[in-house]
C-alpha cells in the first residue's frame, strides 16, 4: 500500500485522486474547496482522516466503489457546500444530516442499494438539482422527502419508479423533469403534473415497459418546450387529448 503525502497547508484549493489504485490518503489540505476521487480500487483513508478539517469544500465527489474502506463522511462543511456526488454508498444510512447544508443546490446520489430514507430534517432548504440513480429503497420512500415545499427544486433526475408522479410529491417550481431507467414503469399519473405550469422539460428514457403518458394529455403544462422520449418501446402513441403548443421539440 503506497501513501500518498498530501500537504495539509492551506495552499490546495482543488485535489482529484482518479485511477490512483492501493493508496493510502493520509491528509488534506485545510484550505480545499473541490475533491474527487474516482476509479480507485483498494484506496483506503488513515483513520484520523475524516474530512473534519476541510470546512471549506464547495464540491465533493466520491466514487466509492473499490475502496476497502469508506472514508469517513464526516463533514464539517455545512455552510460552504454546493455540489454533492456519492456513488456506491452501502450503509444503510448517512452519517451526516443534509438539511444542515444550507447552500447546497447539487445532489447527486448512484448506487445506494441499502439507504431506505434520508436522514432526520429531510433534504437541504436550498436544493435546486436532485439526482437519485438505483437507489431502489431510497425511492421507495419519496412520498416521505418533502419535495412539494422545496420549492427551490428546479430539475429532479430519478430511476426505478413503478408509478409516477403520485399527487403533490413535485413542488410547483419544478422546471426539468428526467425519469431515466425505469423497467417497471407502464403509467404516468395525470394528477402529478396537474400543478407543474413552470415545468419545461420532460425527458423519458430507457422506460421500456411504459405503455402511455397521462390519460388527459399534458395540454396543461403551458410552460413545456422541450418533451424527449428514448428507447421506450411499448410506448405506441402519444395522448389523445394532445401535446401543449408551448411545445418546441418533440
Amino acid at each position: 500500500m503506497m501513501e500518498a503525502s498530501i500537504p495539509k497547508g492551506d495552499s490546495i484549493r482543488e485535489l482529484h485522486l482518479i485511477k490512483c489504485d492501493q493508496i493510502l490518503v493520509n491528509g488534506l489540505s485545510s484550505g480545499l474547496k473541490k475533491f474527487v476521487l474516482s476509479e480507485n480500487q483498494y484506496t483506503e483513508f488513515s483513520e484520523e482522516q475524516a474530512l473534519v478539517n476541510c470546512t471549506v469544500l464547495e464540491e465533493l465527489e466520491f466514487d466509492l466503489r473499490g475502496f476497502v474502506k469508506s472514508p469517513s463522511l464526516d463533514l464539517h462543511c455545512n455552510d460552504s457546500l454546493g455540489r454533492l456526488e456519492i456513488t456506491g454508498w452501502h450503509s444503510s444510512s448517512l452519517p451526516f444530516s443534509l438539511h444542515l447544508f444550507t447552500n447546497l443546490q447539487d445532489l447527486y446520489l448512484y448506487d445506494f442499494p441499502r439507504l431506505e430514507s434520508f436522514p432526520k430534517g429531510g433534504l437541504p432548504p436550498n436544493l435546486g438539482r436532485l439526482i437519485i440513480q438505483n437507489c431502489p429503497k431510497l425511492i421507495a420512500s419519496r412520498e416521505e422527502w418533502g419535495l412539494f415545499q422545496l420549492y427551490s427544486l428546479k430539475t429532479f433526475v430519478v430511476s426505478d419508479v413503478e408509478s409516477f408522479p403520485e399527487e403533490n410529491l413535485l413542488p410547483p417550481n419544478l422546471e426539468s423533469l428526467y425519469l431515466e431507467n425505469c423497467s417497471k414503469l407502464r403509467i404516468m399519473n395525470y394528477k402529478g403534473f396537474l400543478h407543474l405550469n413552470s415545468l419545461k422539460d420532460l425527458y423519458i428514457e430507457h422506460c421500456p415497459s411504459l405503455e402511455s403518458l397521462p390519460e388527459k394529455g399534458l395540454l396543461h403544462l403551458n410552460s413545456l418546450t422541450d418533451l424527449y422520449i428514448k428507447d421506450c418501446p411499448s410506448l405506441e402513441s402519444l395522448p389523445e387529448e394532445g401535446l401543449p403548443s408551448s411545445l418546441s421539440y418533440l
